[in-house]
């Protein structure tokens, strides 16, 4: 796929950022050493910058799972990994000149670190959506996975000179134990949180890996549109308010986010299907989507995502949904109506005006057939007063929020504003794709 000059633009200007960040690190671990000889502080500075890099590539990750915030920098960590896989290469160059290694004279330390060097040069060069359709995105997941065997290979490399090897001058001692120790903590902390929501009734199924068909493509709302996946055959399941991974096999326009999306299920679990959402834009990934034939196959990652439903609750479920923030309590109400479940729930659905809200005539639907579901529509911001017109018990509901994210942290603090205790709110933010 040719890129444009936009899309050039864009993975320059992250490069250039994750580029300028490695070459200060680099000066500053140089200065920090000035009693050295100048060999050892190149090799030093080189060394524990590659060393950072990849923390901050590996801990990215598990902190998305801890706290929503840190999805911002998911995709910083294919530059931070290329640039870790280039300044370990240097590295080696620069040890290679000192020490004179060859394959003869090759030790423990320096065979682990050629391991994880020959390792991470092979993740950089498959860090492309070229490399994820080629190898099928199951196979590139496993593959990029062995980022943590590079993190464990290198601190048995990295431990030997800075515990045995003349230890006493290095200062990056402590600094290195605790990014070795932050890595895994994070892991286990990122795990433990999963175990509570499943026990808070949040659960998380299997993820899967499918080649899903195009059912159909039809415009919903004003500048709306839904995509259908045939679900006939496949033992995918999922819970409504999961999100997935759709990427394409090909780009027919140019699109610098790359072939991959994650889009909220607006589905029941009942259904043959996978139906999703999204607003009409001049984005290639969109374009593409909506061009390819029925029966066309894409790639389908998931279940993800904890914003879900609690298994049981006497307590009122307020949603409040922004736009095509819609699409999660799509799948939440038709699952519920179609189960016909015990729960009370009031949406409050804000929008531009009436042409732009999507699925408004299957919710008025799903509200008359069920006396539990309340809908309230505003054609404009949700505000206070809004609120409290439709909601009685405002402090002992349970809240769930989804749409943009200037919506959802304006709303989620004029509830705690009216006294709602934050454990009680739940929120899912729809970034721009």
């Amino acid at each position: 796929m040719l890129l444009n000059r936009k899309t050039k633009k864009v993975l320059f200007l992250r490069h250039l950022l994750v580029g300028l960040f490695a070459l200060s690190l680099i000066f500053i671990f140089y200065l920090s050493r000035p009693n050295a000889f100048f060999s050892y502080r190149i090799g030093r500075a080189l060394g524990d910058t590659a060393f950072f890099l990849l923390f901050l590539t590996l801990i990215i990750g598990p902190l998305s799972k801890l706290s929503y915030w840190f999805l911002k920098l998911i995709d910083l960590r294919r530059e931070l990994g290329i640039w870790f896989a280039a300044i370990s290469f240097l590295h080696f160059l620069q040890e290679k000149s000192v020490f004179g290694i060859t394959i003869e004279n090759i030790e423990q330390p320096h065979l682990l670190g050629l391991i994880a060097l020959f390792w991470a040069i092979i993740l950089a060069l498959t860090s492309s959506d070229r490399a994820v359709n080629f190898l099928a995105p199951s196979s590139w997941k496993w593959l990029h996975s062995m980022a943590y065997v590079i993190f464990y290979l290198i601190i048995g490399h990295a431990s030997f000179y800075l515990f045995w090897y003349n230890p006493n001058t290095n200062w990056f001692r402590h600094p290195f134990l605790i990014m070795s120790f932050l890595v895994p903590i994070l892991q286990i902390g990122a795990f433990i949180k999963e175990v509570i929501r499943n026990k808070k009734g949040q659960l998380n199924l299997e993820e899967q890996n499918l080649k899903l068909p195009i059912l159909e493509q039809k415009l919903i709302a004003e500048n709306t549109c839904e995509v259908s996946l045939d679900l006939s055959g496949q033992n995918f399941q999922f819970i409504p308010g999961q999100y997935i991974r759709l990427t394409l096999p090909k780009l027919l326009y140019p699109d610098a986010k790359g072939a991959s999306r994650v889009f909220s299920v607006a589905s029941s679990p009942d259904d043959k299907k996978i139906s999703i959402a999204f607003r009409q834009t001049q984005s290639g990934f969109k374009k593409t989507i909506m061009e390819l034939k029925p029966g066309s196959l894409v790639y389908v990652e998931g279940p993800f995502g904890y914003f879900t439903l609690p298994k049981k609750t006497s307590r009122p479920l307020v949603f409040i949904a922004g736009g095509i923030g819609i699409t999660p309590f799509m799948s939440m109400l038709f699952y519920n109506s179609k189960r016909n479940l015990d729960y009370k729930i009031t949406l409050l659905y804000g929008n531009k005006n009436k042409e732009s809200a999507a699925y408004l005539n299957e919710i008025e639907e799903i509200a008359k057939t069920n006396s539990k579901i309340s809908v309230k529509n505003k054609f404009g911001p949700i505000d206070e007063e809004f609120i409290k017109e439709n909601v009685k018990d405002i402090k002992e509901s349970l809240w769930y929020i989804a749409g943009p994210p200037n919506l959802v942290a304006s709303i989620k603090n004029l509830l705690l504003n009216l006294a709602v205790e934050e454990k009680n709110i739940f929120h899912d933010d729809f970034e721009g794709y």
